[in-house]
């Protein structure tokens, strides 16, 4: 099967160039450390396979070391698959789901076993897939959110519990012995969550939770809470995407090789052409070790009603990420796109994907060799793609 693959072919003249220059210069001293996508300083990867990838409903996906993997309950069984540096794809194990209700995320642990949270639910196996330990959630209206192993080999799990406003909600964190005995527990407090994303261990030993949450005027706000391995709040930190953003959403967050911490998702912002339908832009940022925001990437505006799926460090130290772009108002259409990004925030290449009427990226792991896996979606059937290396324009 041929490969399509569509991007703009308009080309602006020299002044219409210089134009754009000066007013991306101009509007770049007014807005500190956010970066609209550049021009294409390498050229994009060529797409080397675009495959089928039989995966169910409901199953969750877990990035790994030059690997995705993947998971989810068929029948009364938890059946993990994963996807190879190659594309080869292999069934790693399956074992009973116990009382796991669903699979809110799933991850490999230091010992070659699993772990599984859920609902009221965590479930860890041992590599054979016997049950090691199990732990019910006894809170009321609560709910697991997501779970991880931290550098020491304890385990951490963020729970969404009620706030005390209406549709509000409350992070409670429970910090677990490798042997799944509860040690520690708390409340993230001064943090009204609209919605809580994930848990994500960090190099340093401890953990960092992302979520959302609305204040000033109900402007949404991006919020990231670290802690150390104890369980103590480091540090909390709430962002404004950008000055205009309305609602706004977190899809992924992550580590960067340098301990600092990247999220990405979309926003909600004034359509100058139309008051009542809103536009939809993907957004990437960055805060350091601290906290502190370094930078953020609003897509450029030619990738309107867009969002960004998934962000991961790439082997370059820089970022790749992927989403959809130029979705219509009645979500019958769309491209998928992949985005590198450097170190410093700015878009270094671009490449879209239309295979379909309705085409998504997912999930994207950059490998060691500088090549990328991505999880697509094209008309709701879930594709497997692998990317070549970015390269040095000509």
């Amino acid at each position: 099967m041929m490969m399509t693959i569509t991007k703009r072919s308009n080309k602006p003249s020299n002044v219409r160039k210089w134009l754009f220059g000066a007013a991306v210069g101009l509007w770049g001293m007014f807005a500190g450390n956010s970066v609209f996508a550049e021009p294409s300083a390498l050229k994009p990867p060529e797409m080397l396979s675009y495959s089928d990838l039989d995966v169910s409903a409901g199953d969750i996906f877990e990035h790994g070391a030059n690997r995705i993997s993947y998971a989810g309950i068929q029948g009364d069984q938890v059946v993990v698959h994963s996807i190879g540096v190659y594309g080869q794809i292999k069934k790693e194990i399956s074992f009973p789901k116990q009382e796991l209700e669903y699979v809110a995320e799933f991850h490999h642990t230091q010992d070659q076993g699993y772990i599984a949270g859920g609902g009221s639910q965590i479930l860890k196996v041992d590599e054979k897939g016997q049950k090691e330990w199990g732990y019910t959630l006894a809170k009321a209206d609560s709910y697991i959110v997501s779970v991880d192993q931290l550098k020491n080999g304890k385990y951490a799990a963020a729970i969404n519990t009620p706030g005390s406003t209406s549709n509000s909600h409350v992070l409670h964190w429970i910090l677990f012995s490798e042997t799944g005995k509860a040690l520690h527990e708390g409340d993230l407090e001064g943090v009204a969550f609209d919605r809580i994303h994930s848990l994500q261990h960090t190099s340093d030993g401890g953990f960092v939770v992302s979520g959302i949450e609305y204040q000033d005027g109900g402007k949404g706000q991006v919020v990231l809470a670290k802690f150390a391995p104890s369980g103590q709040v480091k540090w909390k930190q709430s962002i404004a995407v950008a000055e205009d953003s309305q609602n706004v959403d977190v899809l992924s967050l992550a580590e960067a090789h340098d301990g600092s911490i990247v999220t990405a998702g979309y926003y909600n912002h004034p359509n100058p052409n139309d008051p009542i339908r809103y536009l939809t832009t993907g957004y990437a940022l960055s805060v350091d070790r601290s906290g502190k925001l370094q930078w953020t990437n609003i897509l450029d505006a030619a990738f309107d009603r867009s969002m960004v799926n998934d962000i991961q460090p790439a082997s370059d130290g820089g970022f790749i990420a992927t989403g959809k772009v130029n979705e219509d108002w009645h979500g019958t259409v769309s491209r998928q796109s992949v985005w590198g990004i450097a170190p410093d925030g700015n878009t270094t290449w671009t490449k879209v994907i239309n295979r379909a009427s309705y085409n998504a990226g997912e999930f994207v792991q950059p490998l060691q060799n500088g090549q990328t896996l991505l999880i697509g979606t094209a008309d709701g059937a879930y594709k497997l793609i692998k990317l070549g290396a970015a390269v040095g324009q000509n």
